[in-house]
């Protein structure tokens, strides 16, 4: 192996869009293999995801990524976040006993407040530039880090972070960013033809054909709606263990009403990234009533099943029987259930999708095998390892068949800590290059 191919090891470091934690691994990479070492997850205090969720709301009233900065509330809501992640990632250094003499990075996604790519400027014929704004600065987290590990370790923290600002100014999707992750992995385990489901907030998907990725693309909301009911009606963060949709059954109405609200979406051809506004969240609480929670939640469940399956009508020819399904909406036991029941032509199917579904089922190579993912938990995380170790070793992590950037793009930027502490208002980077020129 070449020198510049030698083992690495990397801390990656998911948010996602729910806020419900901040996970992480530690892992060791080559060419051709990830192995994990070490996971933890915390979870955000539920005082972190309402100040989130309220600034999310605030920011679509603003029209350039100034006015975002001057919000006291994003301020706020910033400097809380990279502490919170500052720390976390100092107790996992600690109790894994990690030496930062031979750490390469600490691989850092950050918290997607809007995302505007070029799809939905079509779409909706909006006078704007494509953006995509995460909240992160890289610059801060390395050097609280640093700061936290004083007595512990003298080591300079370096941080890669802001992922999607380049593939989008190189004019792509800059979502999903996962397709490459996942070729990688499958590659790794043996399997050359697959489908990759990621079930978070939003559930996106990746087709793998001889090894290699040829597609990826959002699917629609999977956590988004069934976390917004249980918020609503509930002092619960989320319905753990799908105890609560498990008592319910199908609405049928509220399934076509739900598909109806994002049908723009999923029926935008590929490639194409999305967003929780992009399924209009909000408008689905016209049709909740507390005392049908537990139907209303295992319809929303189903509805998540119900487009991700939808979605395979754009893969192109023979469509793989092979399903790899990770993310923490798989926690949720009804999901799974649902999709098997609807690759394998059981689930109620709305009159006017007949015609499609049946032509899915009818591409599929063989009886649908659906299978959780052994790091299903870890695996963002992981994605965020082997996008540094890509970004380290000048490798194009987005291509025009994946995301419709122009050309071939290496992803991401690194930084160093400081040896001395800084004023706040050094601090340039705390929203991802791409939210420049915005609106």
């Amino acid at each position: 192996m070449s020198e510049k191919y030698k083992s690495a090891f990397y801390i990656g470091i998911m948010t996602g869009n729910s806020m419900d934690a901040v996970d992480m691994v530690y892992a060791d990479i080559t060419v051709g293999y990830l192995h994990p070492i070490a996971f933890n997850s915390v979870p955000f205090s539920d005082e972190m995801r309402m100040l989130t969720e309220n600034l999310r709301m605030q920011i679509r009233t603003c029209v350039h990524r100034s006015e975002i900065e001057k919000l006291s509330l994003f301020q706020k809501v910033h400097q809380m976040y990279v502490e919170q992640i500052a720390q976390v990632v100092v107790d996992f250094i600690k109790r894994e006993k990690i030496d930062l003499n031979t750490l390469n990075g600490i691989c850092f996604h950050g918290k997607t407040l809007d995302h505007c790519p070029p799809s939905r400027i079509q779409k909706e014929h909006l006078s704007c530039r494509p953006y995509t704004v995460q909240m992160g600065s890289g610059q801060l987290l390395a050097d609280k880090i640093y700061q936290l590990l004083s007595g512990y370790s003298d080591e300079s923290v370096r941080v890669i972070y802001d992922f999607r600002s380049d593939d989008v100014m190189n004019g792509g999707e800059g979502a999903p960013l996962i397709p490459v992750f996942n070729a990688f992995m499958a590659k790794q385990e043996g399997c050359l033809n697959r489908i990759d489901i990621n079930a978070g907030n939003t559930s996106n998907l990746c087709v793998i054909k001889n090894g290699e990725p040829v597609g990826g693309w959002d699917l629609g909301p999977c956590n988004a709606y069934t976390d917004y009911l249980v918020r609503l009606h509930t002092d619960l963060p989320y319905d753990k263990d799908g105890k609560l949709a498990q008592k319910g059954q199908l609405n049928k109405d509220l399934l076509k009403e739900l598909f109806t609200i994002g049908q723009s979406f999923y029926e935008a051809v590929p490639p194409k990234s999305g967003d929780p506004a992009f399924y209009f969240a909000d408008k689905i609480k016209a049709f909740q009533n507390k005392h049908l929670l537990a139907d209303n939640l295992y319809t929303t469940t189903y509805t998540a099943a119900y487009v991700m399956a939808y979605g395979l009508k754009f893969i192109l020819g023979e469509i793989p029987s092979e399903f790899s399904l990770f993310g923490g909406g798989w926690n949720h036991p009804l999901l799974k259930r649902h999709l098997s029941c609807i690759l394998t032509g059981n689930g109620m199917i709305l009159p006017e999708h007949q015609t499609v579904f049946a032509d899915i089922l009818n591409r599929l190579s063989d009886t649908p095998r659906l299978k959780i993912h052994p790091h299903q938990q870890s695996m963002e995380c992981l994605l965020m390892v082997l996008m540094g170790w890509y970004y380290d070793n000048c490798l194009p992590w987005t291509t025009p068949v994946l995301t419709c950037c122009q050309t071939p793009t290496v992803c991401g930027r690194a930084v160093y800590s400081a040896k001395e502490e800084k004023p706040e208002t050094e601090y340039t980077d705390k929203l991802s290059r791409a939210s420049q020129g915005w609106k």
